[in-house]
């Protein structure tokens, strides 16, 4: 059988059609996710492939293409020229935002004029999300960066936490931060800037038994977040963030900050606690808890440099029985005859005095103000006060006294070096006693 001309001719032509046509939609596949075309009023005529964005292609034909745009950004399809790559959000079919790099260019009608836009379309969210992440690590790093520089440049720890707190307070824009420590019986504020909101503290304590971060609203409807740092003790710490009035919730970036800088300024807590405990047990005797010979001659010696006119009186004891005692019923009796030496100068001693146990069985009080006749009544009372103890280790002392003589070119030596003359006057005269020592030469 012969297949006439005409016949072949068009055989072959509708194969070359279907041939172009999906060499056509697999270089389309290939360049973009999506083509169309819109008419002069910017309604779809033409999409290709038959899903676009979630949607049925065929239910998309005659929609405007606006109505696909999110936010406030300028409509690209109301453009009359030709552009390349230009972004564009718009929502898919679960309402979801996808970003799309728009191909566009114009089409004419017969006469020259606008018939509409053909376009082609990548779907980029992921790439602009990946961006968009990466810029904000960076905005993010340079804002930690900065706030760590602050710090960095304090001259103290507790510095460092009130810098950092301030830095963190203005680069979010909050209406104060603080930090926040377990304490009996409720949490404390161990440093803050702004005014602290009510409520703060008690969510707080609730933070700290669950060992969980929180944000939300406190009870006066004020956006609040709290992050832990989970130092070991005493470095365990919250930080705290706060908006007043109807500020804006706390976004990603904010989050991840605060996470960031709870971690940073919960250190630098922990090391100013640290070292206040170090500062303490170097001034501090571990058995009293009174100050020790070192806080003592610092603290009298700036007492009377301040004021050389300073009026008042070293008192000095020493245990009479401290050995006896250690000897019949152990140290322990002996160290409660120091405990009880310790709470009755603690008692006795009044605004300005200063006590310390300078080591051994040896302790001290200034009595701030006194003269010679107040210096020997308190003496008196102290004596009394210890004979007033019914117990085993009831402590027994002899107290050597020196009265402060302003203008007598004395130094804090010579001071201490008259009472404990007094002092042991004292004990050569029977102990249990005090003794006045002799004015300064």
């Amino acid at each position: 059988m012969t297949v006439p001309p005409s016949a072949a001719a068009a055989g072959a032509l509708h194969g070359a059609l279907l041939e172009s046509r999906q060499r056509w939609q697999d270089l389309a596949s290939l360049a973009a996710d999506l083509v169309f075309e819109t008419d002069n009023e910017g309604r779809f005529t033409f999409l290709w492939p038959d899903t676009v964005l979630g949607h049925r292609a065929a239910t998309l034909l005659g929609r405007r293409a606006d109505s696909l745009l999110l936010g406030v950004a300028p409509n690209p399809f109301a453009l009359r020229q030709a552009v390349r790559h230009h972004r564009a959000w718009v929502a898919d079919a679960a309402r979801q935002p996808r970003c799309l790099s728009l191909s566009l260019a114009p089409l004419g009608d017969a006469r020259g004029g606008f018939a509409g836009l053909r376009g082609a379309a990548h779907d980029v969210t992921e790439q602009e999300t990946a961006a968009a992440t990466a810029a904000a690590g960076l905005r993010r790093a340079a804002l930690l960066d900065a706030l760590v520089e602050t710090i960095r440049h304090a001259g103290t720890a507790a510095e460092a936490v009130t810098r950092g707190l301030a830095g963190l307070r203005d680069a979010l824009g909050c209406g104060g931060t603080a930090l926040i420590v377990p304490g009996e019986p409720a949490p404390e504020i161990a440093a803050s800037v702004g005014e602290v909101p009510p409520g703060l503290l008690a969510e707080a304590d609730r933070a700290f038994g669950r060992e969980a971060d929180w944000t939300g609203l406190l009870g006066a409807g004020l956006p609040a977040a709290l992050f832990h740092h989970q130092g070991r003790h005493p470095a365990r710490s919250i930080l705290a963030a706060w908006r007043f009035g109807q500020g804006r919730t706390w976004d990603a970036e904010d989050l991840a900050v605060l996470r960031s800088m709870a971690a940073t300024l919960g250190a630098v807590l922990g090391f100013q606690r640290l070292q206040e405990e170090l500062e303490r047990q170097a001034t501090t005797d571990p058995l009293t808890g009174l100050a020790n010979r070192r806080a003592f001659m610092t603290a009298l010696q700036a007492r009377l440099a301040q004021d050389p006119g300073h009026a008042g009186a070293l008192a000095f004891l020493d245990l009479d029985n401290l050995k006896p005692l250690n000897d019949a019923h152990g140290h322990e009796a002996g160290d409660a005859a120091l405990r009880a030496t310790a709470r009755l100068l603690r008692e006795a001693a009044r605004t300005g005095d200063i006590v310390a146990r300078l080591g051994g069985d040896e302790f001290v009080i200034w009595l701030e103000g006194a003269d010679r006749a107040e210096a020997t009544a308190r003496a008196a009372a102290l004596l009394g006060a210890a004979r007033a103890f019914d117990s085993l280790w009831a402590p027994r002392f002899s107290i050597g006294i020196a009265a402060w003589e302003p203008g007598a070119g004395e130094g804090l030596s010579r001071l201490l070096a008259r009472a404990d003359a007094a002092l042991y006057a004292a004990k050569r005269e029977g102990r249990g006693g005090w003794r006045l020592a002799e004015p300064a030469a």
